[in-house]
């Protein structure tokens, strides 16, 4: 994927900041931060399902599920955490608990 220009991401984070739904089919949204707006977006050294802005610290869940192979945004409001493994659960229903039909979500947030 190309590097998106200024006015682009703006546009996005305009767009994605005011309404989270189906963030997690824009694959532009990956190398944008919802909360400064910034496109310096790294892996975690931490997690290999977060990315962190390098500009405010701000991390957050984005992956490809196991199952399905769609892809996972932890701002997403159709991915809520699981309380079983911490993870994000896709709109298949799976996450990554070992026993994925007792996994439990948390509240809906980033």
């Amino acid at each position: 994927m190309e590097p998106l220009d200024k006015d682009m991401a703006k546009k996005l984070f305009e767009q994605y900041r005011r309404n989270r739904d189906n963030i997690r089919n824009s694959p532009e949204m990956a190398s944008i931060c919802l909360i400064c707006g910034s496109i310096h977006i790294i892996p975690s050294s931490e997690d290999n399902h977060q990315l962190v802005c390098r500009n405010c610290g701000f991390a957050f869940f984005r992956y490809e599920c196991a199952a399905c192979g769609n892809t996972i945004d932890g701002r997403d409001p159709l991915n809520p955490g699981c309380r079983s493994c911490g993870l994000r659960v896709c709109t298949c229903g799976v996450c990554g608990c070992p026993d994925a039909e007792n996994h439990d979500t948390k509240e809906k947030s980033a």
